[in-house]
């Protein structure tokens, strides 16, 4: 397959992906059943052939599986990583529900005295919103209790100190049993804990995460260095996008040449709340970090929004702190805008459409329907990162029948030839 200028373009054969979840504690099984789910939507959609292995090995730290995808003139191996914290994540979880509250409202008061909260409103109030959204829960409750209350005192006929004593104990037990049901259920209890992580970690003060992201800062320099890919994707979800740069960051100082070893470097940011630390007057880290990033040409760097995804900054440059009108095809990060019907097909998104944490996570699950944008394509497809993260993606790569169009037939068998030899050198 040839450029404008005539020149062979490369695919290929074998990929390593990084994946570094947000706040959200899912185990190694579960991730791997979510792939498997994504990876049979992509056949379909594509008509492309594609399974995944059981888990390879699997630390506190990591969990790997290897997937195999291929259409009638090419063949792609992919090494998946999921990069773990979900058991710091299952620590916060074990907290009372008195500590859980405490600590939220020190969050919110932290985000109002800093400003943090009004730069939201200004960077995305879909956002801002999400972030109140526990915050409302917990004044409704307060307003129930209150109401049930005072409401039977006077049905009773109670008043003076007495009224006021039954109505608060009365209240305060109403309050208690709307969060003890509805907790984890809408899910206020999560959402508090993402929050409390939040404001801890951008003040450093969650020394074991710290600890974590410099883990997989050395297990990327690792596989960087071990040079046996074509291709090294690390993605970043949600808030995975900043320990997304800080990891990179890391990498780039324990080792300067990191872009040199012979894979590409790339990075995938997707739903991704990096102004959610960096907006932050105390998250220097996170401005410093995703500034080498993107002060780094030679790593590729590409951002995808989505106006219906609510937990995200749409249409914000995480680099700038700015507001953006349109997509950006020259400067760092290349800034997509995806739709969501698009992907999901309108009967689908329609179901989905107030399901706010199913549409945050479609943008890591197959396609329902050819799109500019397909996780499975970039992560398991045939194309290099720059090329399938173009403007459409690969709408007009694949014929129906999943074949890559205008390949030529020496770099068909080219990349045929290191998948196959891959395999069974694994």
């Amino acid at each position: 397959m040839r450029d404008a200028l005539g020149s062979e373009r490369t695919m290929i054969a074998r990929r390593h992906v990084f994946h570094i979840g947000g706040y959200d504690p899912i185990l190694p099984d579960t991730q791997l059943e979510r792939f498997r789910r994504s990876l049979s939507s992509f056949e379909k959609t594509w008509s492309v052939s594609a399974k995944a292995s059981g888990v390879l090995d699997a630390t506190d730290v990591s969990a790997s599986w290897r997937a195999e995808t291929s259409g009638p003139n090419w063949k792609t191996e992919t090494t998946y990583e999921m990069l773990r914290w979900d058991d710091l994540i299952l620590q916060d979880h074990t907290r009372s529900m008195l500590s859980r509250l405490g600590a939220a409202f020190v969050t919110l008061g932290d985000w109002l005295v800093t400003g943090t909260l009004f730069r939201f409103f200004y960077a995305s109030w879909k956002y801002a919103g999400f972030f109140l959204f526990s915050y409302l829960w917990i004044a409704g409750f307060a307003a129930s209790g209150a109401a049930v209350g005072y409401g039977l005192t006077w049905l009773l006929g109670m008043h003076g100190a007495a009224a006021w004593i039954a109505g608060a104990i009365i209240a305060a037990a109403v309050f208690t049993a709307l969060l003890h049901h509805y907790g984890w259920r809408k899910p206020i209890n999560h959402v508090f804990d993402d929050w409390i992580f939040s404001r801890q970690y951008v003040h450093g003060q969650r020394p074991k995460m710290t600890a974590r992201v410099d883990e997989f800062a050395r297990i990327i320099v690792a596989r960087a260095q071990k040079a046996d890919v074509d291709e090294i994707v690390i993605v970043g979800h949600c808030l995975g996008a900043a320990l997304v740069m800080e990891a990179v960051a890391r990498a780039l100082a324990l080792d300067p040449d990191l872009t040199q070893h012979g894979p590409t470097i790339c990075v995938m940011t997707v739903s991704a709340t990096i102004p959610k630390f960096a907006l932050h007057p105390a998250g220097k880290s996170v401005r410093a970090a995703t500034r080498l990033v993107a002060d780094t040409p030679a790593i590729r760097w590409t951002e995808y929004h989505a106006r219906d995804d609510v937990i995200s900054f749409y249409r914000f440059d995480p680099v700038t702190l700015k507001r953006r009108s349109r997509d950006r095809d020259e400067g760092r990060p290349n800034i997509r805008r995806v739709q969501m019907h698009a992907m999901m097909g309108m009967e689908q998104f329609k179901r989905y459409r107030f399901s706010f944490m199913r549409i945050h996570y479609q943008m890591v699950m197959g396609n329902q329907c050819r799109a500019p944008y397909d996780y499975c394509m970039v992560i398991c497809g045939p194309l290099p990162f720059d090329e399938i993260t173009a403007g459409e993606g690969g709408l007009k790569r694949f014929g129906a029948d999943g074949a890559l169009l205008d390949m030529p037939l020496s770099k068909i068998t080219s990349s045929q030839s290191q998948a196959e030899a891959s395999v069974n050198a694994a």
